[in-house]
């Protein structure tokens, strides 16, 4: 039931606000969007049957093991929903609370969610219930129950997005599938309650609720998508293409970013949870609106699938999302990958740019997946693996300027680091959820060997959310709570040449004295912490957590003199710093993450804590480690051995780390080390080679104007002037972007 189900509930409260009619179609620029089109009123047929088409999965064949495993639970699911007294005379359901007011969560929301799986089976060959005569019945008779609870005459209470949104998702697709089947006036009466709610165009504001933006206005252009069959409008279906190849693209606020990261609800992180929702839907549009003059425009489609590529595929291994792209879905103890996977499969179906790397993601996903998949996504599943493309995850560097985050990858595992500044909110409290996450944006760092570690039932509410992984926390009673907002410190960036990278932060912690300068080395196999500057005037330890890792393994960690490794993973301390390790198995319960989570049960997960212990009112303390994943305590001894890092210098001024012929800096100021200088903040990442010297900048502080950066030795190249030791080249700050130039050695 939970494949059939799945949809993550994105909502936030608001007051109620009245209705009024937006401008913004007219502000659009359909002739830049390539948008000007004739409207046909075949073509409006042609979406109609593709969007029938899409929720049957017609033309799937049956009998792959995924589309016979989806079908059961189709008919599974179904023949639970119309059992007698489960299913009541009044078209009710027995276990909904129909007096329930929306809040973070409406019982009634999901009487029209099963509408959906029954309508669906009534529609779709292959199974039992295709055609049924008492299934029809069951429809009718529960789509009789939502005109009393949501008729055009009930007035909407409580949480806005249920109203404008959330039932209209599942009731529209609902009747569109059942029209002709159902009773004509009851059609009528639901249809209208629909229109009424949405508003008058998908950029409108509906009867209640904001202006929809970022995944609430593709939300809103799915609504009115149904609406526009239910009433034969090729306009309003024209509307929705504007308002989908609009937002498909780069924005200002809510939406794709121009890194191709996610933001909701202001500028925080959003990529695998409001992104992911968002990705599933532009997928889905596409194959609805395929063949039509209703197609996605090129420019949007490239933009979609760059978010794809270089976003969303980043943030997720194995089965699971990275904990730091889901924003407050960490408190969601049924959030998986499912997002993750259904955007992928149904995006290997399109002729998109980034066609190889996307369904070479989708096929890697699906080696992985251990549940089942509705019977739409089966189909396209089997497609997937049915062609054999070769599976792969992305590898490589990656920062996100716009998020402050960056994601370093090897075939074998992902790792991240989430921060924040001036530019990024820290994360998010709605509908009572993510009470203790405040520390998630102070450096946290992420790591996945498999991706299902801190996934599943009992990790994330038995972990010690003062002690995240990575973070360099003042240890206040009050250090994990619902304290979220934008930073206070300009400092926050990262660059590289795609392979490697540098990343840096100034940390200033909200609620806290603490304040430290953090920097992190992705090289190769592994990942240097350098952190510097920890300063605290409270009377509260501070710490730096290495990790807080599951770990069952009783006779975990292997140590050497100055290394260990527990769960596959290698620790290295280069300066011999003393390290505290505790195995303890910790207790907590979900409710305590969320106050909409009624699961008040103890879950318990035994973890493996690293940290170093600063004391009380540390004054110019440092931190510095090295962590090497997906690996054994043999092959780690000989790692340390052969001792590839160099830590150069871990200053207020300056933190530089050099591996063979790769070296990165942080400029926490203007300054200089070992022959780089810079005359500003900057991040620098430089790689040489026999004919070349490749060098990469980023302006940490996300400004304008330039940034110049002067090198040992003499070399020719852009914006390059050699000097008799020396090459200083000008580097453009371009709001955080990274610049690479390859230099040239002059003999």
């Amino acid at each position: 039931r939970v494949a059939l189900l799945f949809r993550h509930e994105k909502l936030y409260s608001s007051s109620l606000v009245g209705s009024g009619k937006s401008n913004g179609m007219k502000r659009l620029l359909p002739i830049l969007l390539g948008l000007a089109l004739p409207l046909h009123a075949e073509d409006i047929d042609i979406v109609r049957q593709n969007f029938v088409d899409y929720y049957t999965a017609a033309g799937a064949p049956r009998s792959s093991e995924r589309m016979e495993k989806a079908l059961s639970e189709m008919e599974w699911a179904t023949a639970t929903y119309i059992e007698s007294g489960y299913l009541l005379s009044d078209g009710g359901w027995s276990d909904i609370d129909y007096s329930q007011q929306p809040d973070g969560a409406w019982s009634p929301w999901e009487h029209v969610r099963r509408l959906t799986m029954m309508a669906r089976a009534y529609r779709t060959h292959g199974q039992r219930h295709y055609g049924d005569p008492a299934l029809r019945a069951g429809i009718e008779s529960a789509l009789a129950k939502v005109n009393i609870f949501y008729n055009a005459w009930v007035i909407p209470t409580g949480n806005w997005w249920f109203w404008t949104i959330g039932v209209p998702l599942d009731l529209g697709p609902t009747l569109v599938l059942m029209r002709g089947d159902i009773d004509p006036q009851l059609y009528d009466d639901l249809v209208f309650a629909i229109e009424l709610r949405i508003g008058s165009s998908p950029t409108s504001r509906g009867l209640v609720g904001p202006v929809p933006v970022g995944q609430n206005l593709v939300w809103s252009s799915f609504n009115h998508l149904a609406l526009a069959l239910l009433r034969d409008e090729p306009q309003r279906l024209a509307q929705v293409r504007e308002a989908m190849a609009r937002v498909t693209l780069p924005a200002a606020g809510d939406g794709v970013k121009s890194d191709a990261s996610f933001h909701q609800h202001g500028a925080q992180l959003y990529t695998g949870g409001y992104g992911a929702s968002f990705a599933i839907d532009v997928a889905k549009y596409a194959l609805i609106a395929r063949g039509s003059s209703y197609e996605l425009p090129p420019a949007s489609l490239d933009s979609f699938a760059a978010f794809l590529a270089d976003g969303m595929a980043w943030s997720i291994h194995g089965s699971n999302f990275d904990l730091s792209a889901i924003g407050r879905s960490v408190a969601n103890p049924h959030y998986t990958g499912f997002n993750g996977v259904a955007a992928l499969v149904q995006a290997s179906q399109l002729d998109l740019s980034r066609a190889t790397e996307i369904r070479g993601s989708a096929a890697k996903m699906l080696e992985a997946w251990p549940w089942g998949l509705p019977v739409e996504l089966a189909g396209l599943a089997a497609r997937v693996e049915e062609a054999r493309e070769p599976a792969a995850w992305p590898s490589g560097y990656r920062h996100y300027y716009e998020s402050d985050y960056s994601v370093f990858r090897r075939p074998g595992w992902l790792a991240s680091v989430k921060m924040f500044s001036i530019r990024t909110k820290s994360g998010e409290r709605t509908n009572g959820e993510n009470l203790l996450g405040s520390r998630q944006s102070d450096g946290r760092f992420h790591l996945a060997l498999t991706g299902d570690e801190y996934y599943g039932a009992d990790v994330r509410p038995a972990l010690d959310w003062s002690r995240l992984p990575g973070i360099t926390v003042e240890k206040s009673p009050h250090a994990a709570s619902d304290h979220y907002g934008f930073g206070t410190n300009t400092i926050a960036g990262g660059t590289g040449d795609g392979r490697n990278g540098v990343s840096a932060m100034d940390v200033a912690p909200l609620g806290s004295t603490l304040r430290a300068k953090k920097s992190w080395f992705f090289f190769g196999d592994a990942i240097v912490f350098l952190t510097s500057a920890i300063t605290s005037s409270s009377s509260h330890r501070v710490e730096t957590v290495i990790n807080q890792w599951p770990l069952d393994d009783p006779d975990a960690p292997v140590t050497g003199p100055n290394w260990s490794v527990a769960g596959g993973i290698g620790y290295y301390l280069p300066s011999g710093a003393a390290v505290q390790t505790a195995r303890e198995t910790r207790s907590g319960s979900w409710t305590a993450l969320s106050a909409s989570n009624t699961d008040a049960s103890p879950r318990s997960a035994t973890l493996l804590t690293m940290w170093i212990d600063h004391g009380v009112m540390p004054s110019n303390a440092v931190a510095e480690y090295v962590i090497v994943p997906d690996i054994t305590p043999d092959a780690m001894r000989s790692w340390v051995a052969s001792n590839p890092i160099t830590i150069v210098a871990n200053t207020p001024a300056v933190a530089a780390v050099r591996r063979d012929t790769s070296v990165g800096i942080v400029f926490w100021s203007a300054g200089s080390i070992e022959g780089y200088q810079s005359d500003a903040p900057a991040i620098v990442y430089s790689e040489e080679t026999a004919d070349s010297l490749q060098l990469s900048v980023a302006d940490p502080t996300n400004g304008t104007g330039t940034i110049r950066i002067t090198v040992p030795g003499r070399y020719s190249g852009p914006n390059a002037t050699a000097g008799v030791r020396s090459t200083t080249i000008s580097f453009p700050r371009d709001g955080g972007r990274t610049t690479t130039v390859s230099l040239t050695p002059l003999v």
